[in-house]
């Protein structure tokens, strides 16, 4: 049997085989650190869209609005107009038509 400070070849195999594993380990603990760390970048990236497309949403709602209660005002105006035209063209034929 041969002794190389102070295992056996067997005793250094198992030496070997723990250090691999617990290598094998951090490997694995670091390569999950990575994954979740871009996990994570990719949750918060998609968090800031999120947040932004909420945030269009309500400047359009906002928007919306706006023009609606414009429209609105466009509406009773032109109904205005159209009883002034119709009282007009009342006063103007009735007067034609009576003369």
């Amino acid at each position: 049997m041969h002794v190389f400070g102070g295992l056996s070849i067997d005793e250094w195999g198992s030496v070997v085989a723990i250090l691999g594993g617990i290598g094998a380990f951090i490997a694995l603990i670091v390569k999950m650190t990575s994954i979740m760390n871009r996990l994570e970048s990719s949750i918060d990236a998609l968090n800031t869209t999120l947040n932004n497309l909420v945030n269009d949403n309500h400047d359009l709602k906002i928007r919306l609005n706006h023009i609606e209660d414009r429209f609105e005002e466009h509406i009773g105006e032109a109904k205005v107009r159209n009883q002034k035209i119709k009282a007009l063209e009342h006063e103007v034929f009735g007067r034609s038509k009576g003369e």
